[in-house]
């Protein structure tokens, strides 16, 4: 039998394609207020491909979305991150997106290989580079209208421990990075000079992170301190100092000068591991970097552990929710760029539900007893020592670990996101998680 190539799968939107008693477009209702009525639904024999893709995964976008004729230009999209946990769930949903065959998406990627498979494979026109080259970063954001950065936070080398200078060059990593704020610099002079030629206000939708309200608990005590990203005067009484914020800030900027729209979303602890054809093909990480990390130290030490009394709150959102809501956004920024809080306003939190960090510590504990790996499954604290060795500083595990960080997403759900992954799915995905860590760190044995 011959099985549909992955990009077939993933642009596919014609019935034979719909599963048994699927409505096709046609058969839809009409759509919500939340986005359009095409579902996309990719049933495939081979489930080792799709296993969670079976499921239907709506575009909801609103009826007003900006269509093209054939004869007009295809909208334009630099995209950064494609082969990692979050810009590889992003890019999927864009080309599931109804309209993706008017998108014309370019990403930069280091390996030559994988530049290959998205170009052949995905219809991805990948340039091969990093973040270290901010010429073409520039170039590559003046031919677009829309630039996704979707790169990680929290950027770890393979041994667990953090980059050192988040926001310095990591060019001795040649890695891309959230904070990197040459790079974003360089996105934002090659926008200008396209608004410049064009006359037109492009977009630059930014991946941040809930790093940005952390404070300074160290481990050792929960806050009742809640920011709300729809209360434009808690958001603007964080300290410039704040981690992200310097980044964040000259996006926002930027915005304010008239010629950009820019959104910033603000994930919040992202737990699953990451499924799909990008996934599947070993294009891009399945992984997140908290949850993971926590487990790669604990392992290592051969019981769970804990930055210091793992009493601090963060808030934690599904990588599928996340996704969806990048969707959600980019159909209403394409329908309505100013209708869209953007600039100062245009900070979204994402998040449903939270967790303490002794919560997260605990479940591993009890996944290393129930797998054989530890006799208790109580954490016990991280030294200095350990924290040292993990996370490159004990500064740098409690920043990741052991700070508060709340904050309730208001603006994403006003724009219809629905999240449906709360806290408790989170705490069980640990589990299968350290499974999944065991397996690939003997494979590599």
């Amino acid at each position: 039998m011959n099985f549909p190539s992955p990009r077939q799968l993933l642009r596919c939107t014609s019935p034979r394609f719909y599963g048994k008693g699927e409505p096709t477009p046609s058969e839809e209702a009409s759509p919500s207020p939340r986005m359009c009525s095409l579902p996309v639904t990719l049933p495939c024999p081979n489930s080792s491909l799709f296993d969670v893709w079976g499921a239907r995964h709506r575009f909801t976008p609103s009826s007003s979305l900006i269509t093209m004729s054939a004869s007009e230009s295809k909208l334009k999209i630099f995209f950064t991150g494609a082969t990692g946990y979050i810009g590889g769930s992003v890019l999927q949903r864009l080309l599931q997106h109804p309209k993706a065959s008017t998108f014309q998406i370019t990403t930069l990627v280091r390996s030559p290989q994988k530049a290959k498979t998205l170009n052949a494979e995905f219809g991805v026109e990948a340039v091969v580079g990093s973040y270290a080259e901010l010429d073409k970063l520039a170039e590559l954001s003046e031919q677009a209208d829309v630039v996704f950065s979707c790169v990680r936070v929290f950027p770890l080398r393979c041994d667990g421990r953090i980059q050192a200078g988040l926001t310095a060059r990591h060019s001795q990593w040649d890695q891309a990075d959230a904070d990197d704020l040459d790079a974003v610099q360089a996105f934002i002079r090659g926008l200008k000079a396209r608004h410049e030629k064009t006359g037109k206000r492009p977009i630059l939708i930014h991946t941040s992170g809930t790093g940005v309200l952390t404070d300074h608990a160290n481990g050792k005590y929960a806050s009742d301190k809640i920011y709300h990203d729809s209360r434009l005067e808690e958001m603007e009484s964080l300290p410039d100092t704040q981690l992200h914020r310097n980044v964040d800030l000259t996006i926002i900027n930027a915005d304010k000068s008239g010629w950009l729209y820019s959104y910033i979303v603000t994930p919040s602890t992202i737990y699953g591991i990451a499924r799909g054809p990008l996934f599947d093909s070993g294009l891009a990480n399945r992984h997140s970097a908290q949850i993971p990390g926590l487990i790669k130290a604990s392992l290592a030490r051969g019981r769970a552990g804990v930055v210091g009394e793992g009493k601090p709150i963060w808030n934690d959102v599904h990588i599928e929710d996340l996704a969806e809501f990048y969707a959600i956004l980019f159909d209403r920024v394409l329908a309505d760029p100013e209708g869209v809080p953007h600039g100062r306003t245009g900070i979204y939190l994402l998040e449903n539900g939270e967790h303490s960090w002794y919560d997260i510590s605990k479940a591993i504990g009890q996944a290393m007893v129930e797998l054989g790996l530890s006799s208790a499954a109580e954490p016990t604290s991280f030294t200095d020592e350990e924290m040292a060795k993990v996370f490159g500083s004990v500064e740098n595990g409690y920043q990741q670990v052991g700070q508060n960080s709340r904050g309730r997403g208001e603006q994403a759900r006003a724009l219809g996101w629905k999240p449906k992954h709360t806290t408790a799915d989170m705490l069980a995905s640990i589990k299968p998680e350290v499974e999944a860590i065991l397996e690939k760190q003997r494979s590599a044995k």
